[in-house]
């Protein structure tokens, strides 16, 4: 991800953009993608760094133990033009290199995708839709290839006013996350814009909500003291899709809250979906604790389900991206599949 800076960060799940700007800077890249894992390891199979052939990178696929090797092994495989694929760890040909808990991983380092696939796979995700990239195996059929599955950035949407809302936005935007806040209050808005990153929308009034756009990658925390605002705003969130939806306050608050929306006629399965009182931890008092408590919320809710390496049939890496659209079900983002109906 692009900092306001223009600085890259550098431990990133999304490497695309990155490799598309050293490419628009005349810059050849290579994208290296983990494939296997034999043991442990800290980072899913699917994860990947984008590697230029000035040394600059990002992304990453272990807990630090490799990632400079791999950016020499692919300036090396950008130099020679050629794929390949390189085991580190147990019985790794860099014996020199061990992972600490004793594992082994394999990594594909790809030097000839396409610059029309990187675009593709960019722009659907800042569409907010999945996209997928065709890794080749390298595991002996040159004609086997692997699949890669992206899923769009978590977004947090973040309505409210005060201290709370600011440092939650704040932390998700640290955390990696979109953040949007939705906000009637001057004060709260101007605050936010000190930190650069942070899309804010303002609520004009009660009755004159915006449109709130929340997918099923979406979290959305509802941060009012006063908790009249709630009153038209939850019925609009509960018709999305969103996968989290926390609203703050009391155990008698949040009681209150179901109570005033029941009687507005919203119904008691869309009532269950909300989050009250919001966060993992309850009685924080500062502003932080609370932000921190609702962010761990969010995150132990995104785990998304788990999916393995395989390999495609039909062994074509020129194939273009399918056409296929945001099911309910979060996509674990990162992972590898050999059929992408799977993931439909």
């Amino acid at each position: 991800m692009k900092m306001p800076a223009g600085s890259w960060d550098q431990f990133d799940d999304y490497v695309i953009d990155f490799a598309i700007d050293r490419k628009r800077r005349g810059e050849r890249i290579a994208i290296v993608t983990l494939v296997q894992i034999e043991g442990s390891s800290p980072r899913p199979l699917g994860a990947q760094m984008a590697v230029s052939e000035s040394g600059h990178w990002t992304g990453y696929l272990s807990g630090g133990c490799i990632e400079r090797a791999v950016v020499s092994e692919a300036i090396a495989a950008i130099q020679d033009g050629e794929n390949r694929r390189v085991r580190y760890g147990r019985g790794s040909k860099y014996f020199d290199i061990q992972l600490p808990c004793g594992s082994a991983i394999e990594l594909v380092f790809d030097v000839n995708i396409a610059d029309d696939d990187l675009v593709a796979i960019d722009a659907r995700l800042h569409r907010r839709l999945p996209a997928m990239m065709h890794v080749p195996s390298l595991a002996g059929d040159e004609s086997e290839t692997l699949t890669r599955i992206y899923a769009p950035r978590t977004r947090i949407i973040v309505a409210g006013i005060g201290p709370s809302a600011v440092q939650l936005s704040r932390l998700g935007l640290v955390t990696g996350f979109e953040v949007v806040l939705y906000s009637p209050d001057g004060e709260t808005r101007d605050e936010i814009l000190k930190t650069p990153g942070v899309e804010v929308v303002p609520i004009p009034s009660a009755a004159s909500l915006p449109i709130v756009h929340a997918d099923r990658h979406t979290a959305v925390a509802v941060m009012f003291h006063d908790h009249e605002w709630e009153t038209n705003l939850l019925p609009l969130i509960l018709e999305t899709d969103a996968f989290y939806v926390g609203a703050m306050g009391s155990r008698k608050t949040h009681q209150r809250r179901l109570d005033t929306l029941a009687r507005f006629g919203v119904e008691k399965e869309k009532l269950g979906r909300i989050r009250g009182p919001a966060g993992l931890f309850e009685s924080g008092k500062s502003a932080s604790s609370i932000a921190l408590s609702i962010l761990a919320e969010i995150m132990q809710a995104n785990v998304g389900a788990s999916a393995g390496v395989g390999l495609l049939p039909d062994g074509s890496a020129l194939s273009p991206l399918p056409l296929w659209e945001p099911a309910r079900q979060p996509l674990a983002a990162g992972c590898l599949s050999s059929n992408a109906a799977a993931i439909r």
